[in-house]
C-alpha cells in the first residue's frame, strides 16, 4: 500500500460478528491488537446481528460499529429506544457508530437526530462501479472529503447529543439534558451555521419567535453575536457568560469541540434563570 501512496489510517478492517463467534477470543485479541499497531481502524460489522453483541464490546476494542440494517428493515416501536440506546453506549465508549441499510428520509434524520453520524444505504445510492461513482458525484456536487475535514467532523460526532450535558457536567443524567436547550455550532468565519440542536434548543428558539434556515429556525442576532464573541477566545476550556433577550435571561456555556483552518465547532448550552 505504501508503494501506492495509501497510508494505513485510511484503510478500515471490518470483522463481522460470526466472525467472533467461529475464532477464539484470543486470536481475535491478538489480530485487533496488530491492526491497531500497525494504524488501522477495526470495525465491528453487523452489530445486532448475533447473540454476542455485548460480550464483543466488552471484551474487543472496536472503533466503530456498522448497526446491522434489520434493526431499520423490521423496525417497530422498540426500534427508536434501542438505537438511542446502542448510540448512547458506543458513544460513552468512545466508539464510532454507522448504520446500514437507511433508505428514506425519515431514517436518516432519525439517525442524525440521535447522533448518528455516519450512514450507508440506498437512500444515498445503491452500490456502484467506479465510473458510475464518479458520475453521481459529478450530478450531486459531492467533493471528497479530506483529511483535515475527516479529522474535524470525526471529533463533531463524538458529541453525544443524547446527552449533551455530559461534557460540562461530566454526569450522565438523561432526563436532564432533554430540558436543556443544546446546540452544536459550525463557525465558518461568517454567521454561525447550526450543525445540531435538541427538541429544547429548537422550542427555546421558537419561543422567541425567531426565524431562519437550518432548523427551520435561527437564533437572535444578539445572542448569537455573543456566541460569536465567546467562541473566538475557546480554546477547549468551558467558557460561561450570563445573557439577556427580550424577557429572557440565562446563563450560556460554550465549549470547543474542533477546529481547523477556517473553521471552528461549538457545543453549547443554556440555562435560563
Amino acid at each position: 500500500m505504501a508503494s501506492h501512496g495509501v497510508k494505513s489510517s485510511q484503510i478500515r478492517i471490518e470483522i463481522t460478528e460470526s466472525a467472533l463467534l467461529s475464532n477464539t477470543e484470543a486470536v481475535i485479541k491478538e489480530h485487533i491488537s496488530r491492526f491497531h499497531e500497525d494504524g488501522y481502524q477495526v470495525w465491528l460489522d453487523d452489530f445486532g446481528s448475533g447473540f454476542s453483541s455485548l460480550n464483543s464490546l466488552q471484551n474487543f476494542d472496536f472503533d466503530l460499529l456498522k448497526i446491522d440494517m434489520a434493526f431499520l428493515r423490521h423496525a417497530n416501536e422498540k426500534t427508536p429506544t434501542i438505537l438511542m440506546d446502542v448510540i448512547d453506549m458506543a458513544k460513552r465508549l468512545g466508539i464510532e457508530t454507522l448504520s446500514e441499510g437507511v433508505e428514506t428520509k425519515d431514517e436518516y434524520d432519525f439517525l442524525h437526530s440521535i447522533g448518528c453520524v455516519l450512514a450507508q444505504g440506498f437512500y444515498f445510492s445503491q452500490p456502484l462501479p467506479k465510473d458510475k461513482i464518479t458520475a453521481k458525484r459529478k450530478e450531486r456536487g459531492l467533493e471528497f472529503e479530506s483529511l483535515a475535514e475527516y479529522a474535524f467532523y470525526k471529533k463533531i460526532g463524538q458529541i453525544n447529543v443524547l446527552n449533551a450535558l455530559y461534557p460540562f457536567s461530566g454526569k450522565n443524567d438523561q432526563e436532564l439534558a432533554e430540558t436543556v436547550p443544546v446546540m452544536l455550532l459550525l463557525d465558518k468565519g461568517g454567521d454561525l451555521e447550526p450543525i445540531y440542536s435538541n427538541k429544547a434548543a429548537q422550542n427555546w428558539c421558537q419561543s422567541l419567535r425567531l426565524r431562519g434556515a437550518g432548523f427551520e429556525f435561527d437564533c437572535r442576532r444578539e445572542f448569537l453575536t455573543l456566541v460569536k464573541q465567546l467562541g473566538e477566545t475557546a480554546d477547549g476550556e468551558i467558557i460561561e457568560e450570563n445573557f439577556r433577550i427580550k424577557d429572557y435571561a440565562g446563563r450560556l456555556r460554550l465549549q470547543l469541540v474542533a477546529e481547523m483552518p477556517g473553521q471552528r465547532a461549538y457545543v453549547i448550552n443554556t440555562n435560563m434563570v
